[in-house]
């Protein structure tokens, strides 16, 4: 089987503001994937935990352990834009993949600037599988504030993506967006988005939201909505009402090997991130 996750790690911090590669170690291990795609990235940021930086490790880069200790390899995205590839910052911001399988090539791409918005970007691996098939894998991570930011954001996420339209691929990260699909029969939980922490921009600016819909329309699977339950939180801080803004999107060629998914919970009070990871499972023998 191959198993993918996506994990919005919170900048190397919980949500009470302590390293947490320690932890992210700890929770990805258990979870085991073969891929994994990591939102709020700071690198090459060094270590910073004190569970983990042992003797001479404190100028080793955060994900660079990461990797190291899971045995994987890792592609970095910036999002944000330098004049020069060689004036980015120590610490730039972005997305990671990280892979048990070799990783063949990469692109880091920035989605459209949106006035007033934090600059957003877009990761694209592609690994061999063990049969030596090839597998693309993009990451991204949406505006947290505005429907309409994300909607202009996606926009320019289909016009790398839809290159692999008729080929197996998924999609994933922190989307900042949620699915009606989470709230049929739940009147009452969608009325209390209006009040919600992160904002009444989840209804989508007024309009509903678009986001989810924007990508099943395009012809993507949320594998979750797929075999899983509606109601489930994949952000953590707020429970009222539970919102899931964290997703795998599976190309409808991906479908057929879609075996399960699931949204990983940590024991209470020990989660190393504001968000929980989304891990979805494939049998590669039904890739086409």
């Amino acid at each position: 089987m191959m198993r993918v996750m996506t994990y919005n790690i919170h900048g190397w911090r919980t949500t009470g503001g302590r390293p947490n590669l320690a932890a992210v170690i700890e929770t990805v291990r258990r979870a085991d994937p073969h891929i994994l795609g990591l939102n709020e990235v700071f690198h090459p940021a060094a270590v910073a935990d004190p569970q983990v930086a042992g003797a001479g490790m404190g100028n080793v880069a955060a994900l660079e352990m990461l990797a190291k200790e899971l045995n994987m390899a890792y592609l970095f995205g910036p999002c944000l834009r330098w004049p020069a590839q060689d004036e980015m910052p120590a610490n730039a911001y972005g997305n990671a993949l990280l892979s048990k399988y070799p990783i063949m090539a990469g692109a880091a791409h920035h989605l459209t600037a949106v006035e007033g918005k934090e600059q957003r970007g877009l990761l694209e691996g592609r690994v061999q599988l063990p049969d030596g098939k090839s597998f693309t894998i993009y990451v991204t991570h949406l505006d947290h504030t505005s429907e309409a930011a994300r909607l202009t954001q996606l926009r320019a996420l289909r016009s790398w993506t839809i290159r692999d339209r008729n080929r197996a691929h998924v999609v994933m990260g922190d989307f900042n967006a949620i699915s009606l699909w989470d709230f049929a029969g739940r009147e009452e939980a969608w009325q209390g988005l209006s009040h919600h922490p992160k904002g009444s921009n989840l209804g989508g600016d007024g309009a509903g939201p678009q986001v989810v819909a924007q990508m099943e329309k395009a012809g993507y699977i949320d594998t979750y909505a797929h075999v899983g339950r509606p109601g489930q939180q994949s952000f953590i801080p707020a429970t009222d009402p539970p919102i899931r803004i964290d997703y795998i999107f599976a190309s409808a060629p991906l479908l057929p090997a879609l075996v399960d998914c699931t949204i990983v919970v940590e024991p209470p009070d020990s989660e190393a991130s504001d968000h929980r990871p989304v891990l979805a499972t494939f049998d590669p023998t039904q890739l086409t």
